[in-house]
């Protein structure tokens, strides 16, 4: 049994420290939109940067989403922006 507890706590201290639990979601309306930035903020006061691969097209100010992002760089990336209403 001893021998289980070393590797299992070391096995949980690498993923604890994985970068993917530095991503978050957060939900508001869209404020405002900046397409030469690659940009849009949130009525949660927040602005974030999306990702080359995140489409803008069909997003419009007052549109609700959710944002997947994660700080970087004292920015937030946003690598998914979802639509809930």
């Amino acid at each position: 049994m001893k021998k289980l507890v070393v590797p299992l706590i070391a096995g949980l201290a690498v993923v604890a420290s994985s970068p993917s639990w530095a991503w978050s979601k957060a939900s508001g309306s869209i404020t405002s939109i900046d397409q030469k930035a690659h940009q849009i903020a949130l009525s949660n006061g927040k602005t974030y940067s999306l990702q080359a691969d995140v489409s803008m097209g069909s997003l419009a100010v007052g549109d609700k989403v959710t944002v997947t992002a994660e700080a970087k760089g004292g920015k937030n990336i946003a690598s998914r922006v979802t639509k809930t209403g």
